[in-house]
């Protein structure tokens, strides 16, 4: 008899979930169990949550059942602008995303045409759906200063919709999968966790070119390049403006404008740290961050600094920190070859970049002979007279002597050290706050010399042949009365 009655219930369970799943796929079906409170009831008409105008919330409140508290709050002015939404949890490490805390607050106001599920669930009905202890509670605060508490229980048996309630209503409803999705998430889920802050590239505006500076510190060298500040009323025979880049560590140089953009600012204004993996780490050590790479980025209105580690080979990704926020992450999709760029990768083959309204004197040591470039600059009008040995020269004449002391280009790369003897052509290069650049060319064979600049190898070298058409021949030009071409 017991096994009887254990049979029948079982078979009575079975018809009244088989009921309920039935019913919440197809809300317009008329119930076909013969009682008088019927579980689940079709009703004609959509159901709603919550009919708010967006704008008209102040705030929604999230306490998931296993987490912590947080809080989603419109600014004051309520307007569009960056900073519309700010996220408030005791724990939190990084602001909200402003595109996810927008969608959630335009989903939450929109709570209607809802699937009716029944009309007045008992307790144990609530405890079918998930509803006697919900995942997770939200109260949404309207500006008026109304409450709206809402509780949302599991996730249909059959579908991918989830059952969820007002707090003062035995109603319970369905949302939809995207519904769902966007009002239960964790006070992580919602971090911005990029690192350059501007919005991707489009047609019209690449994002890289919103970088004016870069240095990327390693524990082999440093890499900066800046941005040339272009002068509208530069002689155009002035070539330092031909690049959009300079060089300024290791050394001066004029950049490679392409080579800058698609090496190293493409890649930096993609990351995408997209996970938290250790919220204020004790040992940085495990991440390679006690020793990290440092990479720092400036626009016209921001600037940021990234910590790079070790790459996870747990995670495949890299491990990085953003400097201000205590939490370690991965970035498991980004391109990080920049950090063995060299700045021979770098360079335009054009070696230095000293604006001439910089430059007080200029000494050039060829083969024995010093020829001296000086300059007398008038603030008040931005002339320029130059003297050459101590004879006043044309400022044509002076603007392409200095021209062509810049225009010395490298021919190829060399493993060569420097050599253990004088070099035989030496420029200095002197500027008005004192600062001193000079550039040497050591003797490698027959016809190749070896640029070092500031005693330090650039690792490229010159021949004799290009050397002559730089310069050499311009002192020729100017000692026999006649005008540099």
């Amino acid at each position: 008899m017991k096994r009887r009655r254990l049979i029948a219930c079982t078979v009575a369970i079975v018809i009244l979930t088989g009921g309920i799943v039935f019913l919440t796929l197809w809300d317009d079906v008329e119930p076909i169990i013969d009682s008088p409170e019927p579980i689940m009831q079709a009703v004609e008409g959509p159901r709603v949550l919550i009919d708010e105008p967006n704008g008209t919330i102040l705030e929604i409140t999230f306490t998931p059942l296993d987490g912590a508290e947080f809080t989603i709050r419109r600014n004051e002015n309520g307007n569009e602008d960056i900073g519309e939404f700010e996220l408030i949890a005791e724990d939190a490490i990084f602001s909200g995303s402003l595109p996810l805390m927008r969608a959630i607050f335009s989903n939450a106001s929109g709570l209607s045409n809802l699937t009716l599920v029944t009309e007045n669930a008992d307790d144990s009905q609530l405890a079918l759906f998930g509803l006697d202890e919900p995942i997770m509670t939200w109260v949404v605060t309207l500006l008026d200063g109304t409450t709206i508490e809402l509780m949302l229980g599991d996730m249909q048996v059959i579908g991918d919709g989830r059952y969820a309630r007002l707090s003062n209503s035995r109603e319970v409803l369905l949302l939809n999968a995207r519904q769902s999705t966007l009002l239960t998430h964790q006070v992580e889920d919602l971090y911005d966790l990029s690192f350059f802050p501007y919005p991707p590239s489009t047609n019209e505006m690449p994002t890289w070119t919103l970088i004016d500076h870069f240095l990327l510190e390693t524990n082999e060298n440093t890499i900066e390049v800046s941005r040339v500040v272009e002068d509208e009323t530069a002689d155009i025979d002035d070539m330092m403006f031909a690049s959009l880049f300079e060089v300024l560590q290791p050394y001066v140089g004029s950049a490679n404008s392409h080579n800058v953009s698609t090496i190293l600012f493409e890649p930096v204004t993609n990351m995408m740290p997209n996970r938290v993996i250790e919220a204020r780490p004790s040992d940085l050590s495990i991440y390679g961050l006690d020793n990290p790479v440092r990479l720092t980025v400036a626009t016209e209105e921001w600037s940021g600094t990234m910590l790079i580690g070790n790459r996870s080979t747990e995670f495949d990704g890299q491990y990085v920190m953003i400097e201000g926020y205590d939490a370690v992450l991965l970035d498991p999709h980004s391109s990080y070859s920049f950090l063995t760029v060299t700045p021979s990768h770098l360079l335009d083959r054009l070696m230095w970049l000293h604006p001439i309204d910089q430059v007080d004197y200029v000494t050039f040591e060829i083969e024995g002979v010093t020829r001296i470039l000086s300059f007398e600059h008038d603030d008040e009008d931005n002339s320029l007279e130059a003297l050459l040995d101590g004879e006043y020269i044309s400022e044509r004449n002076a603007r392409r002597l200095y021209v062509g002391a810049l225009s010395i280009m490298f021919d190829d790369s060399t493993q060569e050290p420097i050599p253990n003897i004088s070099p035989e052509y030496r420029i200095s290069i002197r500027l008005l706050d004192g600062t001193i650049d000079v550039m040497e060319l050591y003797r490698l064979n027959e016809t190749q010399f070896l640029i070092v600049i500031n005693g330090e190898s650039t690792g490229f070298f010159i021949t004799r042949l290009s050397l002559h058409q730089n310069f050499l021949s311009r002192f020729e030009v100017l000692d026999a009365g006649g005008d540099i071409p």
